[in-house]
């Protein structure tokens, strides 16, 4: 494989290029979002790490790189919960922590899948145990997430 010099670029710069504020989270990009291109030059632990700028840009144009509070804030807004009042906070904020730790990719095991559908379905349980009533409205192929 050959690699043009000039297209190489620090973590500083792969920061900048995806507006994080500092090169320390270009680490906790990586592990966020395991398509993200990784380092072409690699010389160990404590040093230098370089990547291609085009593969960073191009991969910061395509790539959904909100929060996973955003991301999460999003889906919600689309749903439309429908129950006891109680039962609504609750399904809302199971959804929000199951989706957060998938989104975040922690590096605890959790027995949630990393879907929204999976997230979808524990918050629906624990909701289901204070009004067995509730339901959520939603689009259409709302689970059959991208």
């Amino acid at each position: 494989m050959s690699i043009d010099p000039s297209d190489l670029i620090d973590a500083t710069s792969v920061a900048k290029i995806l507006g994080l504020a500092n090169r320390t989270s270009v680490s906790v990009y990586q592990r966020r979002y395991p398509a993200m291109p990784r380092s072409v030059v690699d010389l160990g632990r404590g040093r230098t790490k370089l990547w291609s700028r085009t593969a960073v840009a191009s991969w910061a144009l395509s790539a959904d790189v909100r929060s996973p509070q955003a991301i999460c804030s999003a889906e919600l807004a689309q749903l439309a919960p429908q129950g006891e009042p109680l039962a609504q906070g609750i399904f809302r904020s199971a959804y929000t922590s199951a989706r957060q730790h998938a989104l975040a990719g922690g590096s605890k095991p959790r027995e949630v899948a990393r879907s929204r559908r999976a997230a979808y379905q524990l918050a629906l349980d624990h909701a289901l145990q204070v009004d067995p009533a509730f339901r959520v409205a939603m689009p259409d192929r709302w689970l059959d997430e991208a």
